[in-house]
């Protein structure tokens, strides 16, 4: 039987640098060992046995009794031992509830921190007094972040609010920028969701509720955040509880939660649950096709666990629809409605009205039990020849493909062949437009405001598919994706027109730029993406029609309010699921974020075909055409 892995939150983090204070105050580093990824700290303690303490990056940081004494020893473990040996443990610390480590050893000019960062992939950092890195895991050149050797460490950005820094006005215009009481709290504060499901309960509101319930009460929201973590703080107990998600680990009583098991310590819970993996990881270093079994059966135990819950929730609706159907009023048919949790926009007003609510969200139910039964069908074709003989079968391997100038970019080939290229962000639409906006090229731009330049090369000879196709892609990464829209406007002009110097007046923000003249509106564009995997593995994302004359495999989506990590997971399992025959080099997950449109996502439709792609890339042709306009005039910016 495959046990899931619990994920530990900042919550938990500020629980184990507690027990880790309070247990190894005025030890000193011994000796430290290689267990996979991990580092085993052995502390002596006066008059008290030596203290283990596991140091996993991806898993957390915590004091072991289970753990034995262990012999290996990496580079990276010999390098920062010679650093830390010897040294005094002068404590640890978080900032703002974050998932970060961090660990002071010595003092004055021969102090040292340990930094361990369990956001993926995982990393620990060495540093000096002053944070210059001594040693690191792994590197990290990015445009927000660069931590390499001799480089002084910067902390991981932050794009949410601390449940510390909420203040009741911030509460309101939180309410004011989104739909429901739990975007409005998941999404501005740096609160993991079960941590917000649990303050809503406390509130008595749901995350589906409406975000104008939290008017009135931004006072009562802030207390009750402020309250968890000094629960959290002053009395925790860990325990492992039931929710519709799976198990879930946490430092507190949730209500209307089933606990499983309760744990005296935060790290008696970690040894527990969190060690094996540790185990297991070091022992897959030696063995990496055995990893990848676990893994497969791991998700496909998930699959099936998630089916079973599906299906059982299915069951229940259908019961619940009967019972609406013959219930004696329209008014005990909605307090049905009700009670199930569900919460439409407008109350049935009529027993059939009701049951058919309910009846459609067992279909939808049932629905997704049906594809995760099929993918766990498909995958569990796939183990047996995980655990056949290795024989002398040859592995193929992957050169280490260059990456292209345009990879910085979002791209994609347009069903005639040629270039579409995408800005990121402020600063790479600014980028798009100075350095690669050339006289053939077009511009496109969503009606609308946040929306990425897209540009086509050689787009002077574009047709009427390929300004579709780039239509499409321009609203699909605007904030059309993000706001749930179905559809939406687009427009394209030439090269000409697009200008960096603001009308008389006005001002044009970074990586805006005024439009001048005469708009060529291409109408009622689906917001949706296709994302697959062409044949060197790497992945892509656009159009379906554009990506079904290139890859074999690929996803469509369309928006859907959920986080986008979670997405992104859903699209690299399937990705890995439809795609099984063809050699490819390892996706992570990053590579998938990078492709989507900025939110979250739902899965529409899996195609696959047996056809290879039949386009290549070229600069250009002659022709001329687009699809019927409308005419617009104006400025308008990015």
């Amino acid at each position: 039987m495959v046990v899931l892995v619990p994920e530990l939150s900042g919550f938990e983090v500020m629980v184990l640098i507690k027990e880790i204070c309070s247990t190894l105050r005025g030890a000193y580093v011994n000796n430290i060992y290689t267990l996979g990824e991990a580092q085993l700290f052995r502390l002596r303690r006066q008059g008290a046995d030596d203290a283990w303490l596991v140091v996993a990056p991806k898993l957390g940081v915590w004091i072991s009794r289970k753990v034995a004494e262990r012999g290996e020893t990496s580079d990276f473990t010999s390098k920062i031992r010679r650093d830390l040996e010897r040294a005094r443990f002068g404590g640890a610390s978080q900032a703002d509830l974050d998932r970060v480590f961090e660990l002071t050893f010595g003092d004055g000019e021969f102090a040292r921190k340990v930094i361990v960062e369990m956001m993926p992939p995982g990393n620990i950092i060495l540093t000096d007094g002053s944070g210059r890195i001594l040693q690191l895991k792994e590197e990290v050149r990015s445009k927000s972040r660069r931590l390499v050797r001799g480089g002084y460490y910067s902390a991981p950005s932050q794009r949410r609010l601390s449940p510390l820094s909420v203040t009741p006005e911030g509460v309101a215009d939180m309410a004011r920028a989104e739909e429901t009481a739990g975007g409005a709290i998941g999404r501005h504060v740096a609160l993991p969701r079960k941590y917000v499901t649990e303050a809503l309960s406390r509130l008595n509101l749901s995350e589906d509720a409406p975000s104008s319930a939290l008017i009135g009460k931004e006072e009562a929201v802030t207390m009750v955040m402020r309250e968890m973590i000094r629960e959290a703080e002053t009395n925790p107990t860990p325990r492992v509880c039931e929710t519709t998600g799976g198990d879930q680990v946490f430092v507190l009583a949730p209500r209307g939660l089933r606990t499983k098991a309760e744990y005296e310590t935060l790290s008696t819970l970690c040894d527990e649950l969190l060690l094996e993996a540790v185990v297991e990881g070091a022992a897959s270093i030696d063995d990496p096709r055995d990893k990848e079994r676990r893994e497969l059966e791991g998700t496909l135990s998930k699959l099936r666990s998630q089916e079973a819950d599906l299906r059982s929730q299915g069951s229940r609706f259908r019961a619940l629809a009967a019972e609406a159907a013959g219930s004696s009023s329209a008014a005990e048919a909605g307090k049905i409605v009700s009670e199930a949790g569900m919460m439409p926009r407008t109350v049935p007003t009529s027993q059939a009205a009701a049951a058919s609510l309910l009846y459609d969200k067992a279909k939808e139910l049932e629905e997704r039990a049906s594809q995760a039964r099929s993918a766990a069908i498909r995958l569990s074709k796939r183990i047996p020849k995980m655990t056949a003989p290795h024989g002398n079968k040859q592995t193929r391997q992957l050169a280490r493909r260059k990456t292209e100038w345009y990879e910085k970019f979002r791209w994609f080939i347009t069903s005639e062949g040629r270039l579409a290229l995408g800005g990121r962000d402020a600063h790479s639409n600014a980028l798009l437009i100075r350095r690669h906006l050339e006289q053939d090229d077009t511009v496109f731009h969503a009606d609308l405001f946040g929306s990425p330049f897209f540009l086509i090369k050689g787009g002077k000879a574009q047709t009427d598919s390929e300004i579709r196709e780039v239509a499409q892609a321009t609203v699909a990464f605007s904030s059309a994706w993000k706001t749930g829209l179905g559809s939406a406007d687009a427009y394209w002009v030439n090269p000409e027109q697009v200008s960096s110097a603001a009308p008389s007046g006005e001002y044009l923000p970074r990586g805006s730029y005024a439009i001048r003249g005469k708009k060529n509106f291409v109408n009622r564009n689906l917001v949706e993406i296709a994302v697959g995997l062409d044949g060197e593995g790497k992945i892509v994302s656009g159009p379906e029609s554009a990506l079904a004359r290139r890859v074999r495999h690929y996803l469509v989506l369309k928006p859907q309010r959920e986080k986008a990590s979670e997405t992104a997971k859903r699209v690299l399992r399937d990705l890995t699921l439809v795609t099984e025959e063809v050699a490819r080099p390892s996706l992570s997950l990053d590579d998938v974020v990078r492709a989507l449109p900025s939110g979250g996502g739902k899965i529409v439709r899996k195609v696959s075909s047996k056809e290879g792609p039949t386009v290549s890339l070229r600069s250009g042709s002659d022709g001329d055409g687009g699809p019927s306009t409308r005419d617009g005039r104006g400025t308008a910016a990015s």
